[in-house]
């Protein structure tokens, strides 16, 4: 119900506003930049566009959510959650909402523990499309549709309050890529004020031979360099899938501990963990579990 929806986004925003671990511009909002301790295991996962089922798989496996419970694990999600990915379904927009109702509610139930980070799909912009298909806009109308504009208003301040980057003593994250201009750690919290910052950490796609254009070893070097972490500190990001037929890519674009993600495929979900000292890489077949879930809700047995 709308009523409901709403407070929920709004309680989320609320919590935005102070984010445990957030560093605070100079004149005291939240900026851009996390800093998460380096003790709980961190569980990344991919662009998800609108794949609830692969969010679910995910929490039901290798004890996620226990470990959530617990306060051992910890959920960094690197940005595009909504919007498919999936050809012919570019402009159904209702699981979107599902699955950004189910990361709200983990926000709210673990705010130390599950981490969002802004991508390039999380906005109402015009130029967001896929296949053609102008994605922002229908986002956009489907919530003022759906929920009403006050929805779609405090979804806007919820964008405006996304962290960008996160980094501990051993793991940064980002949803695009190394910014190819140089940034200094107060730049990436004051990123809002940089609009080219903030465009090439959402937007920038790794450097290929036949696009030349973006991000490469230098630039992962100086980001590390500017964060002040060892060089050979993980980095893992989404938005640039290597092919149609995976999901997690390791050391891509031949840069050592540089990690690719993508939580769409339909049939196959990635993660990147790290258990102990090491980033360790796990795969898992997709389910459709989310007809399971709402089943055992309608019986009762969730509550068992």
């Amino acid at each position: 119900p709308r009523g409901e929806a709403l407070a929920l986004l709004e309680q989320v925003n609320a919590v935005m506003e102070h984010e445990p671990y957030r560093l605070q511009t100079d004149d005291g909002r939240p900026g851009g930049l996390l800093r998460l301790p380096g003790r709980p295991v961190p569980v990344f996962v991919g662009d998800l566009h609108a794949c609830i089922d692969n969010l679910l798989v995910i929490l039901t496996q290798n004890g996620f959510l226990e470990g959530l419970l617990a306060g051992s694990v910890m959920l960094i999600i690197v940005g595009d959650a909504v919007h498919p990915d999936t050809p012919g379904h570019e402009e159904e927009m209702d699981r979107s909402m599902l699955l950004m109702d189910l990361i709200f509610r983990l926000k709210l139930r673990f705010p130390e523990r599950v981490f969002y980070l802004r991508g390039n799909h999380d906005d109402f912009a015009e130029d967001i499309n896929k296949g053609g298909v102008p994605q922002g806009l229908l986002w956009e109308r489907a919530l003022c549709d759906e929920r009403g504009v006050r929805y779609r208003d405090a979804m806007q301040r919820l964008y405006d309050l996304l962290p960008y980057v996160a980094v501990s003593n051993r793991y940064i994250a980002c949803h695009a890529g190394a910014p190819t201009m140089k940034a200094s750690r107060k730049d990436l919290i004051h990123v809002r004020d940089k609009p080219k910052l903030e465009h090439q950490l959402t937007h920038l796609r790794l450097r290929k031979p036949n696009s030349p254009i973006g991000y490469g070893l230098a630039d992962v070097r100086r980001l590390r360099r500017r964060l002040g972490v060892q060089p050979n500190t993980p980095f893992v990001v989404g938005h640039t899938p290597l092919s149609v037929d995976d999901t997690l890519w390791l050391n891509a674009g031949g840069i050592e501990n540089h990690h690719v993600l993508f939580g769409a495929n339909p049939d196959c979900v990635g993660v990147i963990t790290r258990p102990r000292n090491k980033l360790v890489p796990i795969t898992y077949p997709t389910e459709p579990l989310l007809p399971v879930f709402n089943r055992l809700l309608r019986t009762g047995r969730m509550a068992a």
